[in-house]
């Protein structure tokens, strides 16, 4: 028995820490060439040895270890310090020989709890340091190899660290001590996050203005609880009516021969008129078929469509459709899946990636005393939601006013993949258009949100992911270049099949009526 409950942490442990990190956007700096600002020529020397910055402890920082690591497979010769921020916070912080001024760091996945070296962090951090940039990240508070998934909230200080104070000290610490190095003060800082990630992003935007002067916020999980209270609503409404992938195809084929473009991608699902219990064969008898649906089934695909609905009222969006189909993994496996393969149909008979989080953050976070324990089948969607008001303030990243991020400079990149199983996109066009009615009709001045037809989580689908936002972002900033769109390539095997621009919401990419529509050139951004 002690040694299946090993394999069960071990397996927990797996899935908090590789499963969303894997998930993140991995092309930043990959058009930096292309930018005229040349901001990729580092030249500023450090001013201390690598070794001296073991001295900077101080106060509620400690520094734990410095190490000069040499330059190689094009990544220069650098500074890494790790440290920690009292009680239990862990940062690195990365300091090329040579630097441009800029700081660069990069955001959390799931519960967080990352290790430095943890996957993509590593490729991410070495392709900020070939560019010049100073690198940063953090744990936020708690090792997910020892506490997974939201296990960690059995200590309050962590929930507060994982929610906003980590980013925050962290970034405040490693431009502190890059101030040291080189004896000159970081000129341009710059965040760059998904989905955890992503509301990392705006949380520094809304609480901590001054932290960042540009924020890529992608796929951000902005309102986190009701996202786990929409993770039950689908697990409920999965095992009622259980689907396997092979019903979710079928779905797919209908779906994108009702409503996908010349292209074979849905530039908007809210313009499909699809209805599971309508459009889909309903098999004669109570036990699915080839070609059809069971009327349990059709039913359980509404509610997952349609969202969660309290007191006969819609409250928190559903998931929109083409994630059915069969795309380039989001988690970075060779085969090709569909976005509901892992996040909403677990493998193996196993649980789905949404009820994992969503259960175990209704255990250890949702209603302030932790019960590991807890049955998510016994949550109540008339009364549970209004019992979370207290990690809504903490936790959420939904405060539409970005007056002081605006005033100071800022600029907010946000992306969204139309095909995503993770997170409904729906919040996140929910929280632009707030912002615009709140900042004004200048708010796209600062802000503006990408939306990306056919994408999963983050990457992965059917559209066009690959797409360097960073490069985008910096070209804003620094050279007052507003991005009107931003090319956007799919790559399969190494071979790209396929340019588009991205469009800001609510422009889309229209096909200009000839050239091939594999080319970008063939399209143009217009009004929907």
């Amino acid at each position: 028995m002690r040694r299946l409950g090993s394999i069960v942490v071990a397996a927990l442990a797996v899935l908090a820490v590789v499963s969303p990190a894997a998930a993140q956007n991995r092309y930043s700096f990959i058009d930096a060439a292309k930018s005229p600002l040349n901001f990729s020529r580092a030249t500023l020397k450090p001013q201390l040895a690598c070794p001296d910055l073991r001295s900077l402890t101080a106060g509620s920082v400690s520094i734990l270890a410095v190490e000069i690591v040499a330059a190689a497979e094009g990544v220069p010769e650098h500074c890494r310090v790790t440290g920690s921020i009292a009680p239990q916070i862990h940062f690195e912080v990365n300091l090329p020989a040579a630097w441009n001024r800029r700081f660069y760091m990069s955001g959390n996945g799931g519960f967080a709890g990352e290790t430095s070296d943890s996957p993509p962090r590593a490729v991410v951090r070495a392709a900020a340091l070939r560019h010049g940039f100073v690198t940063a990240t953090t744990n936020t508070g708690h090792d997910a190899t020892k506490e997974p998934l939201a296990s960690f909230a059995l200590d309050p200080q962590k929930v507060t660290d994982y929610a906003f104070r980590a980013v925050h000290l962290t970034a405040m610490t490693a431009k502190g001590i890059a101030a040291r190095y080189y004896d000159r003060p970081v000129a341009y800082a710059y965040w760059d996050g998904c989905s955890t990630g992503g509301r990392q992003a705006l949380i520094s935007a809304q609480r901590f203005p001054g932290d960042f002067d540009g924020i890529i916020a992608g796929a951000p999980v902005l309102n986190f609880v009701d996202t786990t209270v929409a993770g039950l609503w689908n697990a409920a409404a999965l095992a009622e009516a259980p689907l396997t992938l092979d019903t979710v195809k079928l779905v797919a084929d209908v779906v994108y021969a009702k409503c996908a473009g010349a292209d074979g991608v849905i530039d908007d699902p809210r313009r499909c008129p699809f209805d599971p219990t309508r459009d889909i064969p309903t098999c004669a008898g109570v036990v699915a078929g080839p070609g059809c649906v069971t009327e349990p089934q059709a039913r359980a695909l509404k509610k997952i469509y349609g969202g969660v609905i309290r007191d006969g009222k819609p409250y928190f969006p559903g998931q929109p459709l083409g994630a059915e189909k069969a795309g380039t993994s989001a988690f970075g496996e060779p085969r090709s899946s569909s976005g509901w393969d892992r996040w909403l149909i677990g493998r193996d008979g196993g649980k789905s990636l949404q009820l994992a989080y969503s259960e175990s953050f209704m255990r250890y976070m949702a209603f302030g005393k932790p019960d590991p324990s807890y049955d998510w089948k016994t949550f109540d969607f008339e009364k549970d939601p209004d019992r979370m008001s207290d990690i809504r303030r903490v936790l959420n990243a939904v405060d539409p006013d970005l007056t002081a991020f605006r005033n100071r400079g800022g600029k907010l990149l946000m992306y969204f993949g139309w095909a995503d199983t993770a997170l409904t996109p729906f919040m996140a066009i929910d929280y632009y258009e707030k912002a615009l009615a709140r900042n004004g009709p200048d708010t796209r001045d600062f802000f503006r949100l990408f939306m990306v037809p056919g994408m999963f989580h983050c990457r992965g689908g059917i559209g066009t992911d690959r797409f360097d936002a960073m490069t985008t972002l910096i070209n804003w900033v620094e050279g007052g270049t507003t991005p009107d769109s931003i090319p956007a390539a799919r790559v399969e095997q190494d071979q790209v099949k396929r340019t588009r621009p991205l469009c800001p919401y609510p422009r889309v990419a229209r096909y200009k009526g000839s050239g091939s529509i594999d080319d970008a050139a063939s399209f143009a951004c217009a009004d929907p």
